[in-house]
């Protein structure tokens, strides 16, 4: 359960990471004439594409099967406006995805720090 934790908040910040460079490229693409913005797909939907591995110790343990697919699925994103220019890029709706993304990498950061903690006192005692 444990290394389940910490390999979920690590492919979170995996989604993270690149949700964080695709929003750095739409912001650095902001005037370039007919850019599309891009953005990336759901945590959550690259979360179904992985199935659940876990471990089977005992003979009436529950098997999942295994389908992952860890690749990060990067869209078209719809943005708020498009310029005349063909260029739909919205510099306050990236800089939004910006600082939700430092939220989220925080989050995890923060998750990972409390679990680590409480497991090393788990260990200790």
């Amino acid at each position: 359960m444990s290394m389940y934790l910490f390999q979920l908040a690590s492919q979170h910040q995996g989604w993270v990471s690149a949700r964080q460079s695709v929003t750095a490229s739409n912001i650095a693409n902001a005037d370039t004439p007919g850019y599309r913005a891009r953005g990336v797909a759901p945590f959550e939907q690259m979360l179904e594409r992985t199935g659940l591995t876990l471990a089977v110790t005992q003979p009436g343990h529950m098997q999942f099967e295994n389908n992952a697919s860890e690749a990060i699925e990067t869209v078209r994103g719809e943005s708020w406006d498009t310029a005349h220019s063909g260029n739909n890029v919205s510099i306050e709706e990236e800089l939004l995805n910006a600082g939700e993304n430092s939220r989220m990498a925080a989050l995890d950061t923060g998750v990972t720090r409390s679990f680590q903690r409480m497991l090393l006192s788990s260990l200790k005692a």
